[in-house]
């Protein structure tokens, strides 16, 4: 008992510290850019021994890949919450659907930071392929779920206006990494006639 007592505390403390170990290196990318990712920096930040990053992350490359994987997640509750608008019975109203995409992007929006991270990871996966496949995966997991809520809301294309609308919160989060004043209620005015045109709404 008292064995199985110290392994599962082992364990415990060990998916801590590579939970650390992620967040830490998300908080450098974000403030210093992915070049300064080191395993001395991330342990410094996450305050873990080096020897403890490189114990998890045996390289720079995984310690990243894993970093954003983990990210990437975070991201699918997200919209997971979302879909769970459409499992409703019959049609959605294209209100119901903006204030869930106010939502998404206020939390998006919360750490502006991480939104500087996630794009450099984006710039590194595309020259990862195993980061490329998963990144690829997450959009189309993305797109799923926002095109079955438009599809309730009456969208006749409803895996375009999927797209449509992803590529246009990209574009906002772009814009907003350069002009941090661009507020939610900015993305909700610029969203609404979006939405209606796509939804068809008179």
């Amino acid at each position: 008992m008292e064995a199985e007592n110290r392994t599962a505390k082992k364990a415990k403390s060990e998916l801590s510290s590579r939970d650390l170990i992620m967040s830490a290196t998300l908080r450098l990318i974000a403030q210093e850019g992915i070049d300064a990712v080191t395993h001395r920096r991330v342990a410094e930040i996450a305050g873990v021994s080096p020897g403890t990053t490189t114990h998890h992350f045996a390289g720079r490359k995984g310690l990243l890949r894993e970093s954003f994987i983990s990210y990437l997640s975070s991201g699918d509750t997200l919209f997971t919450m979302f879909y769970a608008t459409a499992a409703q019975d019959g049609p959605m109203a294209v209100d119901s659907v903006r204030e869930g995409l106010v939502r998404l992007v206020e939390r998006e929006f919360a750490d502006a930071s991480l939104l500087r991270a996630e794009y450099e990871l984006m710039l590194f996966a595309s020259q990862d392929d195993e980061l490329g496949k998963a990144v690829t995966a997450w959009e189309a997991r993305a797109a799923g779920a926002v095109a079955a809520v438009m599809e309730q809301a009456g969208a006749r294309r409803p895996t375009e206006a999927a797209r449509t609308l992803i590529n246009f919160i990209r574009g906002f989060e772009l814009e907003r990494l350069v002009n941090t004043n661009l507020s939610v209620k900015e993305f909700e005015r610029r969203l609404t006639p979006l939405l209606r045109a796509l939804c068809s709404v008179e």
